[in-house]
């Protein structure tokens, strides 16, 4: 039986500002899938082993946090406590000091924070872009597991209806709302959103408009699909694919009609030496990644930011439904 444990937090230099996510509705897979028959990590035998498991620290990335850490203890290993760490260029630096063995992180984070590539020069495709990243982090010592279905990617969100009612169904049609009225355009974004190359800088540069600094609020992640739906503090806000509150806020995503957010499939990232050290960590997170669907993840996502649940809990749930617990 799991106890269910709480996320320590570990001070990893400056704090940088939340990624962004954080849940959202719909389709929540279960029974058996991709796990393999009933309590199919216990099969893997990690007893002597330890690791320290890192997540970021908005939801998805603690519950998927949580899920590595109960299917690592179901194979014997020695797992501390998740540790969550604030800003995706925290937790990465983490990894590379050996601060952490492993974290969940996205292809289109590596391209463009890690590896300071431009988003349009990523190569296209989910695949393709898994294998570029993976390719560079095998020079800086870090292996990048199989990648999920899972995609994380950004996204702008506005209220059901005012789509209509502002003429804007893309992102090239905020642009010139911008352009025509740049108060109905005011947007509601995050802190790392609003310095990341693939965040808000790339994307005015990407379709041509600069919204005035004070046509922007700067809000927790997590407030920011409520505030959009009322329309308070913003008539657009900042979301992603995976967001809970999405559909819960019956918001409406923006099509990114120039296609100017890549990518951003899950996997774990780990130190070489110690995969290395323990090659049968493949047999345990392929799997898992395999059944992680952006539908299923939104799932996941939206028990816990609308419906209150706790990660550990969901986590739990997910690893027993999916055949890789007993």
């Amino acid at each position: 039986m799991h106890h269910p444990r709480r996320a320590v937090r570990l001070l990893a230099g400056l704090a940088v500002a939340a990624l962004t996510v954080t849940a959202c509705g719909g389709g929540e897979g279960g029974g058996g899938g991709a796990g393999g028959g009933e309590g199919s990590l216990s099969a893997i035998d990690l007893s002597g082993a330890s690791f320290t498991v890192g997540s970021k620290e908005f939801t998805e990335q603690i519950v998927l946090g949580q899920i590595a850490v109960q299917a690592l203890e179901a194979t014997g290993a020695d797992v501390g406590n998740l540790v969550t760490i604030t800003g995706s260029t925290n937790v990465r630096t983490a990894l590379t000091a050996g601060e952490i063995d492993m974290y969940w992180e996205y292809t289109g984070t590596g391209w463009t924070t890690h590896f300071q590539r431009e988003p349009q020069s990523a190569p296209e495709g989910d695949e393709a872009l898994y294998q570029a990243v993976a390719e560079e982090d095998r020079k800086n010592g870090i292996a990048w597991l199989a990648a999920a279905p899972l995609d994380n990617t950004y996204a702008v969100a506005t209220a059901e209806g005012r789509d209509q009612e502002l003429g804007v169904r893309t992102l090239s049609e905020y642009a010139a709302l911008v352009s025509r009225d740049p108060a109905q355009a005011r947007m509601c974004a995050a802190a790392e959103f609003l310095t990341r190359d693939d965040g808000w800088p790339g994307l005015e540069q990407a379709y041509g408009f600069d919204l005035p600094a004070d046509g922007i609020a700067e809000l927790e992640l997590s407030l920011i699909p409520q505030q959009t739906a009322t329309g308070e503090n913003c008539n657009f806000g900042e979301v992603t694919a995976t967001d809970g509150a999405v559909a819960a806020n019956n918001l409406v995503l923006l099509e990114d009609d120039k296609q100017f957010f890549v990518p951003y499939n899950a996997a774990m990232t780990v130190r070489q030496e110690v995969l290395d050290a323990n090659p049968r960590l493949a047999e345990v997170f392929d799997p898992i990644a395999a059944t992680l669907t952006t539908e299923l993840v939104r799932g996941l996502n939206e028990r816990v930011d609308v419906g209150g649940e706790l990660p550990e809990e969901v986590a739990e749930q997910f690893l027993q439904e999916n055949g890789f617990t007993g």
